[in-house]
């Protein structure tokens, strides 16, 4: 979700010999490790003022989300120096820093919201989705602590897992970090590429492919699952061999084995078209 900040797999379960037994289940195929965190045991969401709303829901037959939106008008009402009571008042858009259990009351409107479009209740979309900016405080120590070893980090399973991927061996305080998020967390080391690393073969493609005076219009996207940048181009004459139209590009190498550039040649406008 942004205002709306508002993004596992079944693995053989092996013990690992190598002093962490109590990480969860651990699989090495490949040359990857793999590491899966439960959701069972892993800490609950800790929202006591929800809970107090859930039973004034119940008790009072209204809806939670409207229980939730007077109560933080009364919260905006008694902290703000503004005029709160005028027809039309949002405490979600004139008072960010109203909170209800750590979660901004913004995204609790936003839950609404993603509640009603994917048909599901606010209670569920609160315990599905309420823990975002949490977990993302997580997500940006693990950024923070192994910026040359992470290799992506994405939601799975309809928001209620979170994949991990990692360039070496899966660091010890990752681990660590990872049991402290509410849901199931599957963990990947050995993928061979940091995020930084395909960032920066991305970056270099976009460059050259600007200075192609042959190219119309173009896209580029980093795949941290595969360790790919999937390029597509829209030459301004179609070619006839398009094999020797992608060589004639000359696209930066990956001095990466694990990262490669994948291209893609589209007789049609992929984006808009380049000066």
């Amino acid at each position: 979700m942004k205002r709306s900040r508002l993004a596992v797999i079944a693995l053989l379960v092996m013990v690992c010999a190598c002093g962490r037994s109590g990480a969860g289940p651990v699989s090495t195929v490949g040359g990857t490790e793999t590491i899966v965190l439960p959701r069972a045991g892993r800490p609950a969401a800790h929202r006591p003022t929800l809970e107090r709303l859930k039973r004034e829901a119940a008790e009072s037959g209204r809806p939670l989300e409207e229980v939730v939106r007077r109560y933080a008008a009364r919260m905006a009402a008694t902290s703000s120096p503004r005029p709160t009571d005028f027809e039309g008042y949002d405490p979600a858009a004139t008072e960010p820093e109203v909170t209800i259990d750590g979660i901004p009351y913004a995204e609790l409107v936003d839950l609404g919201a993603i509640a009603r479009s994917e048909g599901i209740s606010y209670e569920e979309a609160i315990d599905r989705f309420g823990s975002q900016s949490s977990n993302q405080r997580v997500i940006d120590k693990l950024n923070a602590q192994f910026p040359d070893e992470i290799s992506g980090v994405r939601y799975v399973d309809d928001q209620r897992g979170l994949r991990v991927g990692f360039k070496g061996r899966i660091p010890a305080r990752a681990i660590e970090l990872a049991r402290t998020l509410p849901l199931e967390v599957t963990l990947i080391g050995g993928k061979g590429f940091s995020a930084a690393e395909l960032r920066r073969v991305q970056d270099a493609v976009v460059s050259r492919l600007g200075s192609r005076p042959e190219v119309a219009t173009m896209t580029a996207y980093a795949d941290e699952e595969t360790g790919r940048v999937k390029v597509v181009v829209q030459p301004k004459v179609m070619p006839d061999d398009v094999e020797e139209f992608t060589r004639g590009l000359r696209l930066p190498r990956p001095d990466n084995p694990y990262i490669t550039v994948e291209v893609t040649v589209s007789a049609e406008s992929v984006a808009p078209r380049m000066q």
